[in-house]
């Protein structure tokens, strides 16, 4: 019994590690900018969030693994004041 329940924490141990350990997602903005990079979203997000489309010019389009692939574009519409 003992056995198990150290076997059972070593392999939660090792997961909870391993979700820390995930790569990092490449910047889309200069490294002095980090903090303007978009959010990684949980996978599951992505298909509902693509669909939504861009929410404003410092949002991303996201790829399968939830990283954003690329900025969206800065709009054109409106008038320039």
């Amino acid at each position: 019994m003992i056995a198990r329940v150290v076997l059972v924490g070593a392999w939660m141990l090792l997961g909870s590690a391993g979700a820390l350990a995930q790569k990092s997602c490449p910047l889309l903005v200069p490294r002095e900018e980090a903090f303007l990079q978009p959010k990684r979203l949980p996978p599951a997000q992505v298909p509902a969030k693509n669909a939504a489309g861009c929410l404003s010019p410092a949002d991303a389009i996201y790829g399968p693994d939830g990283c954003p692939l690329k900025l969206c574009p800065k709009p054109t519409r409106g008038i320039q004041l």
